[in-house]
């Protein structure tokens, strides 16, 4: 049975470029572009806020998007660290690679962008 990932995302370029080149990676070169997934899927952006431990409320959930599409694990699956003052402790993973859009949710209005 396959694993589902999802993508939680604040930053307006990153979205940007979701929207303009269908292209799901991190726009933050200092950390070579390393992009964080979780195989939960928040209803409420305040709970993902949480325990991912994000720097800034997510407006946009990407996905479902199939593990065959994540296989390559930078960082495998792992328990949230706390940060920014968060207690953490949601699953989550990262690739360096590239992965392709699959769905655009925005949170508000509680529509699909693409």
């Amino acid at each position: 049975m396959p694993t589902w990932y999802y993508r939680y995302v604040s930053n307006p370029p990153e979205v940007k470029q979701i929207v303009d080149e269908r292209k799901i990676q991190s726009v933050n070169p200092t950390t070579n572009y390393l992009t964080w997934y979780t195989p939960t899927r928040y209803r409420d952006v305040d709970l993902a806020e949480e325990e991912l431990a994000l720097p800034y409320t997510p407006t946009h959930r990407l996905g479902p998007i199939p593990d065959m599409y994540v296989a390559n694990m930078d960082v495998p699956l792992r328990l949230t660290d706390p940060a920014y003052g968060f207690s953490g402790g949601g699953l989550e993973m990262a690739t360096s690679e590239v992965i392709w859009l699959c769905g655009l949710w925005n949170f508000n209005p509680g529509t699909w962008d693409l």
